[in-house]
């Protein structure tokens, strides 16, 4: 996914994330999570097994409350102006969202809102010629490929991923990445938790999430630290 990278700071902040808190139980996993994100940057949220990543981007994406914190985006108060959510952010969770009985056709429209789709993305991504299959009957990767497809074939500013490329083999990488790049250029915003090398080096900006804080890193730091385990 290498691209040319510039500063973080360079493109207007279209993402402002401000103490973002959760727990579970009594379990404490976010405490105070801060972040900027511009408008065409990629951030990536880095960090060990459990340390809340995919509970901070399930939070962003509308999916789950935080117990404290604010997040405004394009300028709406997303916890307050809910109705924004599906208007500007498209999310690919970790686990597989679609629904397998449905064809993929079906859900591509269940997935976009069945209008003002990007109907190109199917090509780039390869999934244009598989339209009439059932979903279930795909490979992983494959239904991979559908899940991020659908999401940016919904033409919403914030794309925010869970692991993307995870488990998939060399070219489903390529593909997806090379989706990431076009998605980017088009000014869109990614933000994205990843365990992947060439990922986080391809990332604007990388926020290091260690006792619940968010704490901005360089990529080689965040991967030596990945290694290390701490």
């Amino acid at each position: 996914m290498e691209r040319e990278n510039g500063s973080a700071g360079s493109a207007p902040a279209v993402l402002s994330v401000r103490g973002i808190a959760h727990r579970f139980r009594k379990n404490r996993v976010l405490t105070g999570v801060t972040f900027d994100g511009g408008q065409g940057k990629c951030i990536g949220v880095i960090g060990l097994n459990a340390c809340g990543k995919s509970t901070l981007l399930s939070i962003l994406a509308g999916i789950r409350k935080p117990d404290e914190g604010e997040f405004v985006c394009f300028g709406h108060r997303m916890f307050r102006e809910k109705g924004w959510f599906p208007r500007l952010i498209s999310y690919v969770p970790q686990e597989n969202p679609l629904i397998g009985e449905l064809s993929v056709r079906d859900n591509v429209r269940l997935w976009t809102g069945g209008t003002d789709r990007d109907e190109s993305i199917l090509d780039r991504m390869q999934i244009a010629e598989l339209m009439e299959k059932r979903t279930a009957d795909l490979s992983e990767g494959t239904r991979r490929r559908l899940a991020i497809a659908c999401a940016m074939a919904g033409r919403r500013p914030v794309l925010i991923m869970d692991e993307p490329a995870s488990s998939l083999d060399l070219h489903q990488k390529d593909v997806i990445h090379r989706c990431m790049r076009e998605y980017l250029r088009q000014e869109g915003t990614i933000l994205l938790a990843t365990h992947d090398e060439e990922e986080i080096r391809s990332c604007d900006a990388l926020y290091y999430i260690d006792g619940g804080r968010a704490s901005e890193t360089k990529a080689e730091e965040a991967i030596r630290r990945l290694r290390e385990g701490r």
